[in-house]
């Protein structure tokens, strides 16, 4: 099975490669879990590190709350340990992930759940800061759930998104870059949050750039 994760991450996540249901894309990331990380970081995977230093200048405040949506085996968990913040919870619909990061002893409350526009099992305006890396790919998370995102944000809290760039410049894969887009500005429009920086992040993935957007939630 090495070798196909492998092949995911070369690509960068693309269609040709992905599962094509939401159930096949939590399989797979049951059955990578265990190699995840070091795969992961062998194909220069700079999530974490990148979304970390963006959201570091909008939350000082290294008491504030965390939710780690689709925190996957704790890499965003660990880059937010070593930036002195301490207050994190996570959520991943991969049970196998949801063990691993038991184990590094880095969240305080784990949810295993899917993202969709079900609500999930937390209160409204919970947490200071609601981060997502990595999870807006082909068959786990889309635009729709952008309002369930911003319910569990606090009022002048922060939804941090970190994303292959290429979902923005083509209208082709997943169709997330017309609807993405016109998901973000309706939210705008309804008052439901403003859109504070939107960042370049070179090599996101190996040879495929991403981009960091901050959302401050109104």
């Amino acid at each position: 099975m090495a070798s196909s994760f492998l092949l995911h991450a070369d690509k960068g996540c693309d269609k040709d490669t992905w599962p094509d249901t939401l159930q096949g894309t939590r399989q797979l990331y049951d059955n990578w879990a265990k190699t995840y990380d070091p795969e992961l970081k062998q194909h220069g995977y700079n999530g974490p590190t990148a979304t970390v230093k963006a959201l570091v200048k909008w939350v000082p405040d290294k008491t504030a709350r965390f939710m780690d949506i689709a925190c996957g085996t704790g890499l965003i968990g660990e880059e937010l340990l070593k930036a002195g913040y301490s207050s994190i919870d996570g959520l991943d619909m991969s049970t196998e992930s949801i063990k691993i990061c038991k184990e590094k002893n880095i969240y305080g409350r784990l949810v295993c759940s899917e993202v969709t526009t079900n609500r999930l099992d937390i209160d409204n305006d919970t947490y200071d800061v609601t981060v997502c890396v990595g999870c807006f790919v082909p068959h786990h998370m889309n635009e729709e759930c952008f309002p369930e995102l911003a319910r569990i944000t606090k009022p002048g809290g922060f939804l941090v998104i970190t994303m292959k760039q290429a979902y923005f410049d083509t209208s082709e894969d997943y169709n997330y870059g017309g609807k993405f887009e016109a998901a973000i500005q309706s939210m705008v429009q309804q008052g439901k949050w403003e859109v504070v920086a939107r960042d370049h992040v070179e090599g996101y993935f190996g040879e495929h750039n991403g981009v960091t957007l901050v959302f401050k939630i109104m």
